[in-house]
C-alpha cells in the first residue's frame, strides 16, 4: 500500500497504524527523505520524489495494490501549492491506471460543497463556486478522481473539521491564535463544528480502502456529534487558561474583515507597538528623539496620558483589550457561522464506519498532546 502525504498530520496517523495495526509493510511517498524522520520509527518502505514529478510517482505507486492518496500542498506559492494539489492527484490516478492498482482512495474535504446556512449536509449538495484558491483546488481534484472512476476503481473521501494529536489548522495554529490574538465567535459560537477526531477519519480511509460497495463513491466523515464552535474553541481555552474569544455577530465579523484587509498607516501601528510592548517603548525614549518627543508630548497633553496604568505591561503579558482581533476571511466567517449538520448516513451504510471518538474523549487526547509538545503550559502537580 502506498500512502502520500505520510509526513502529514492525517497521512502520518495512517501510517502509524497500518505498520502497529496490520502485516503491511506500508510504503511512503516524501518529498525528501528528512520528511520521513518521524516515521522511522515504524517498519515502512520510504520513496522520495514530488509528486508533481511524474516519472517519481510512477515509481513510487509501482507494485502496490492500493494508494491512499493523503497529500495537499502546504508550502509555496498559490500556484505551487495548486500543482501539488491537482496535478499531483492527476499523477497519482494515472500512474495507478498504469500500475493496475485495485483501489485509489483520493482524500478530499467538506469545503468541495457550498455549504448551507443551516439544515443538513450530504454527498446530494452541489459543488461550490467560491473563489478560495484551496477549495477551487480540491474541487478540481476530486472531479478529477471521479472521472478516473470510470476506469479506475476510485473512492472519495470527504472529512469535515479534523482534530486531535498533530493538527495543524485545527490544533496548533489554534492554540497560537489563542496564544496572541483575540478570536471572533460568531453568532456567539452557535454554529455547528462537525469535528472528527484523527483517528476516527483514519478508519474511514481504511474502510474505503477495502469495501467493495465503496467503489465510485463520496462518502462525507464526520464524528457522531455536533458540538458547536463555541464548545470547539473553549476547550482550547481552557487548555490554555485562558479568555480570548470576543463574540461577533456575522455581519460585525465581516465588517472587520473589510476593514482589516486596508493598509494601515504607520503612525496608528507603531503607538500600538509601543504601547504594548514596554522594552520597545523603553528602548525608543531613551534615543535622543524620543526624549525630544516625551518632552513636547508632557507639554501638549493631559497628565492622566502618562498614567502607568495605561503603560505599564502587568507582568509582563499584554491585557486582552490590548491583542489584537483576528480577522476571518468571508468563507471562514460562513463556516463558523453555519449551523448545518453533516449527515454520515451513506459512509454508516456503505462503508460500515462508525465514530468510536466522541468530543470530549478527542479533546482530552489532543490536550495531552499539546502538553507533550509544550504547546500548553503543564499541569502543576
Amino acid at each position: 500500500m502506498l500512502v502520500t502525504g505520510a509526513s502529514g498530520f492525517v497521512g502520518a496517523r495512517l501510517v502509524e497504524r497500518l505498520a502497529l495495526e496490520s502485516n503491511a509493510t506500508p510504503r511512503v511517498l516524501v518529498r525528501s527523505i528528512g520528511r520521513a524522520a518521524p516515521l522511522s520509527r515504524l517498519p515502512i518502505e520510504i520513496a522520495v520524489g514530488d509528486l508533481r514529478d511524474s516519472r517519481a510517482v510512477e515509481a513510487a505507486v509501482r507494485g502496490c495494490t492500493v494508494v491512499i492518496h493523503c497529500a495537499r500542498g502546504t508550502h509555496g506559492t498559490l500556484a505551487e501549492r495548486r500543482q501539488v494539489d491537482v496535478e499531483g492527484a492527476r499523477n497519482i490516478l494515472e500512474a495507478s491506471v498504469h500500475a493496475g492498482v485495485d483501489r485509489v482512495v483520493h482524500t478530499s474535504t467538506i469545503a468541495v460543497y457550498r455549504v448551507p446556512s443551516s439544515g443538513f449536509v450530504d454527498e446530494g449538495l452541489p459543488y461550490g463556486d467560491d473563489r478560495d484558491p484551496y477549495a477551487e483546488a480540491k474541487r478540481e481534484a476530486e472531479r478529477l478522481a471521479l472521472r478516473y472512476a470510470r476506469h479506475l476503481p476510485v473512492v472519495v473521501v470527504q472529512p469535515t473539521v479534523v482534530y486531535g494529536p498533530g493538527a495543524g489548522i485545527h490544533g496548533r495554529d489554534v492554540i497560537e491564535e489563542l496564544s496572541t490574538t483575540r478570536i471572533p465567535l460568531i453568532n456567539a459560537g452557535r454554529g455547528v463544528c462537525n469535528a472528527l477526531y484523527v483517528d476516527d477519519l483514519v478508519t474511514a480511509l481504511l474502510l474505503a480502502a477495502t469495501k467493495e460497495r465503496a467503489l465510485g463513491e463520496r462518502f462525507l466523515i464526520s464524528g457522531a456529534e455536533h458540538p458547536t464552535w463555541g464548545q470547539f474553541y473553549d476547550a482550547f481555552e481552557r487548555m490554555l487558561g485562558v479568555r480570548r474569544t470576543v463574540e461577533l455577530t456575522e455581519r460585525e465579523a465581516l465588517k472587520h474583515w473589510k476593514r482589516s484587509s486596508r493598509r494601515e498607516w504607520l503612525l496608528p501601528r507603531a503607538l500600538q507597538a509601543v504601547r504594548s510592548d514596554s522594552a520597545l517603548r523603553t528602548d525608543l525614549l531613551a534615543t535622543k528623539e524620543g526624549v525630544l518627543v516625551r518632552r513636547v508630548a508632557e507639554r501638549v497633553l493631559p497628565a492622566a496620558y502618562f498614567a502607568p496604568e495605561r503603560w505599564v505591561d502587568r507582568d509582563g503579558e499584554p491585557t486582552r483589550a490590548e491583542l489584537p482581533l483576528a480577522a476571518f476571511k468571508p468563507q471562514v466567517v460562513h463556516t463558523l457561522a453555519s449551523t448545518a449538520h453533516v449527515r454520515i448516513d451513506k459512509a454508516r451504510e456503505l462503508l460500515g464506519y462508525e465514530p468510536a471518538f466522541d468530543f470530549d474523549r478527542g479533546m482530552s487526547l489532543t490536550e495531552a498532546w499539546a502538553r507533550w509538545e509544550g504547546l500548553i503550559p503543564q499541569n502543576d502537580q
